[in-house]
């Protein structure tokens, strides 16, 4: 049920309005001056106000001035009621301070009721729009929210991905650049290539990724690399410069970290499966 507002200082023709209107099953409310009606409007919050022109005190100009000044307010449609000889000349005063419309005294039944009509629709239908317009702002402030915190952790991965490419290249790729730089045999030469070829593969592949979850040291990680590509533990100390016995103690650190406790369990076989 829509609540209208009469302010008037002459309670005869409040009863008028009300006896035009009543039948419309509205909701009443009753202010005999300016200052009570801006009071009943800031707490009640009417759907549409018909405010009487001149009034003691405080006229109608200035408490529609005060309505529209006043968030909680501004949005109610605001009626001028005048006279219509002696008070006509107001009424472009009345839109300039912010009223909706005016009606004249005496009042016309039909016309008082359709104007009445008309503001209440076309508030129900500002509400409604005013609504969706928030819904839609709170709903691109979400997805705003979540595209920020989206690209934010885009960057966060990126960052880690740069980092783990920079720890692989350091790790794996340089100290085999290092022997290329001591002459060597053609085909050791071609071996040490074809390891730079593997390690770069790998490292834009998953499996450095997977393998480095496993909180595998570099070295570990560099020897893992090798017994995926079928290197025995004698081919991996040449390759790395490095005792047999050193390869052996870091493949039964591999097995213990990646859960391989038992002997049957085959290295290189979970090795590969982690492509």
């Amino acid at each position: 049920m829509d609540t209208i507002l009469i302010t008037d200082d002459n309670n005869y023709n409040i009863q008028v309005l009300i006896g035009i209107l009543g039948d419309e099953k509205y909701r009443f409310l009753v202010a005999l001056s300016g200052e009570e009606s801006l009071f009943i409007a800031q707490t009640a919050l009417p759907d549409l106000i018909l405010l009487d022109i001149l009034m003691p005190r405080m006229d109608g100009f200035e408490v529609c001035q005060r309505l529209k000044t006043n968030e909680a307010t501004r949005h109610i449609p605001v009626i001028f009621m005048t006279a219509f000889q002696r008070e006509k000349e107001y009424v472009v005063k009345g839109f300039e301070v912010g009223a909706a419309d005016y009606i004249l005294k005496p009042f016309h039944a039909a016309e008082l009721i359709a104007r009445v009509q008309t503001h209440l629709e076309l508030k129900r239908h500002r509400d409604h729009l005013e609504a969706m317009i928030r819904q839609r702002t709170e709903e691109l402030q979400e997805k705003s929210t979540a595209l920020k915190v989206m690209l934010e952790t885009r960057e966060e991965i990126s960052t880690n991905i740069h980092e783990k490419i920079t720890a692989n290249v350091y790790h794996q790729i340089l100290p085999i650049l290092e022997k290329l730089r001591v002459p060597q045999s053609p085909s050791l030469q071609t071996t040490w290539v074809t390891m730079i070829k593997a390690r770069l593969m790998e490292m834009l592949s998953q499996f450095p990724q997977k393998i480095s979850s496993f909180t595998l040291t570099p070295a570990e990680i560099q020897i893992a690399s090798l017994i995926k590509e079928g290197k025995s533990g004698k081919q991996i100390a040449d390759l790395l410069n490095v005792a047999e016995g050193t390869v052996n103690f870091h493949r039964n650190n591999i097995r213990k970290k990646l859960g391989l406790i038992h002997h049957h369990d085959r290295l290189k076989a979970y090795l590969k499966q982690l492509r």
